[in-house]
Order: C-alpha cells, then sequence, then structure tokens
C-alpha cells in the first residue's frame, strides 16, 4: 500500500547546489630523510627535536615522566625485618634488609653519626 504523502524522487524537480571551486596546493619538496625533525609533544606540546629513523610522541621530559619507579612488590607487599646487634653500642635494631656482613652493622643512631656530611646542594634541580 502507497503512503499518499510520500514524495516520489523522480517527480521531485532536481535541486541545484552552488558549484564549489577547489583550487590544488603548490608542490612542496619531500622533507630530507637524514635532517632531523621538529616534532610538537603530545602531552605537554612543547616542541623538540627528533633525529632521523626515530619516532617519538612525547618530549625527552614526558617521556622520562611517563615511567613509575616503585619498589618491587608495591605498598602492600610483605617487608621482611632481619634483627642485628649494633656493632658500635650493642643495641639490638631490625632492619628492612639483610646486611652482608651481619657482625658489622649499625643501628640507624650509630649510623647516622658515621654517615659523612653532605658536601653541597643536589647535583639535579628536578622540577
Amino acid at each position: 500500500m502507497k503512503d499518499p504523502e510520500a514524495v516520489d524522487p523522480a517527480t521531485e524537480p532536481a535541486v541545484r547546489l552552488p558549484a564549489v571551486l577547489l583550487t590544488k596546493r603548490a608542490a612542496v619538496a619531500p622533507p630530507d630523510p637524514d635532517a632531523p625533525r621538529e616534532k610538537l609533544c603530545a602531552e605537554c606540546g612543547h616542541g623538540f627535536h627528533v633525529e632521523a629513523g626515530q619516532k617519538f610522541y612525547l618530549c625527552p621530559d614526558c617521556y622520562r615522566r611517563s615511567f613509575t619507579y616503585r619498589r618491587k612488590g608495591g605498598r602492600d607487599a610483605a617487608t621482611i625485618l632481619s634483627q642485628i646487634t649494633c656493632a658500635a653500642c650493642g643495641a639490638s635494631e631490625y632492619l628492612p634488609f639483610l646486611p652482608d656482613d651481619p657482625t658489622k652493622a649499625l643501628c640507624r643512631a650509630c649510623f647516622a653519626k658515621q654517615r659523612p656530611e653532605q658536601k653541597g646542594p643536589a647535583r639535579h634541580n628536578h622540577r
């Protein structure tokens, strides 16, 4: 059964759209494959240089920050403590690692006294 309100496209007059003018871009010389390229970081948007043959989408700073440095086992992992007797003062203490020579191990207080003073500011300024 045919719908009386439906329009038949064959009987409908054709609608003419305005003409579109297309222009070609000027020819561009292909880039030198051995020359370093300037790229924009996908994370922060800063520009950085990429050598030939490299495919980087992040600047060096964002690339380094993309890695998370964690200790083995994570936060919920069990910690194995070793009991030592301090070689300097004789105090008994637990350490979160196994010392190479438990007979020469120091407690935290004696280790802090023996530790050399810091010579100056840190070598690397972290942002």
